[in-house]
């Protein structure tokens, strides 16, 4: 029996298909290295920097604004002449700046994160080349993007390896890696010609769904935020800037609070 032909075209869109692939592979590893070491490292060291001032700079504009609505409250029942109630107006008030204070909850979780992620311990520069080595092989072989027939085990499977990659859990990448290590591929290129093409422009898309998340990731924080680790004179300037509004929130708190007890001062007279 003599050999399998194959055609011409559909031997180029195999290789176009193989190249393809390949790309996304890199994408993927690139873009999940970026969310879940390189921008929780620039988070971390943000906010180690940062956080507290940024912390204390919402408190301060929180304040500020619930000491202006709190005056604007007591004005409108003085206009009235209606009794002014402190506790049924802080009441009020709370209510309405619930949303500012779960912001503020969430900066300060955030600054406790970044405490604990800084006493962690962090993986030497040979355990990061493997950890990547490994990750990079279970994305091959596991990425739904990648590989559309997964089991719903599969999935579950490389949902945990995208925890542990994230964790910087080596030792759980290795067991995972060692689970999916077969040692065959499940790149099994279809023959079919219109299969081949339909397979290339899904991954024709993804690799350009992927680059645009990448370009994303670079444009918006916390990413963005690396200009101010590594630029001491940035970094310089936008601890000034901070503490500098800080200061500023402080003396328009101080007149609220001066308003407000010219305010009240006139209502018992």
């Amino acid at each position: 029996m003599g050999e399998i032909i194959e055609f011409p075209d559909i031997k180029r869109k195999k290789e176009e298909l193989a190249r393809l692939k390949k790309d996304l592979e890199d994408l993927l590893l690139e873009r999940d290295n970026l969310l879940y070491i390189t921008c929780e490292n620039i988070k971390t060291n943000y906010m180690l920097i940062f956080g507290s001032l940024e912390y204390k700079l919402y408190q301060a504009y929180c304040q500020y604004l619930r000491l202006r609505r709190k005056k604007d409250l007591i004005q409108a029942k003085k206009n009235r002449q209606e009794k002014v109630k402190i506790e049924v107006i802080e009441d009020q008030l709370d209510e309405e700046f619930q949303d500012y204070k779960e912001k503020l909850d969430e900066k300060m979780d955030q600054i406790n994160q970044a405490l604990k992620r800084s006493k962690e311990d962090y993986l030497s520069e040979k355990e990061t080349i493997r950890i990547k080595k490994l990750y990079k092989a279970i994305v091959k072989r596991l990425h739904p993007d990648l590989n559309p027939d997964l089991t719903e085990g599969e999935r579950e499977l490389f949902f945990h390896a995208t925890e542990a990659y994230k964790d910087g859990d080596l030792a759980r990448i290795e067991i995972i890696f060692s689970i999916v290590d077969s040692g065959e591929s499940k790149d099994e290129l279809t023959s079919s010609n219109a299969d081949l093409e339909e397979e290339i422009q899904r991954m024709e898309g993804l690799v350009k769904k992927i680059q645009g998340e990448i370009g994303s990731i670079k444009e918006n924080p916390p990413y963005s935020w690396k200009v101010y680790l590594e630029d001491e004179e940035k970094k310089t300037e936008k601890l000034r800037e901070l503490k500098e509004d800080l200061e500023n929130f402080k003396t328009a708190i101080r007149t609220q609070e001066e308003y407000i007890r010219d305010l009240m001062e006139d209502k018992n007279e």
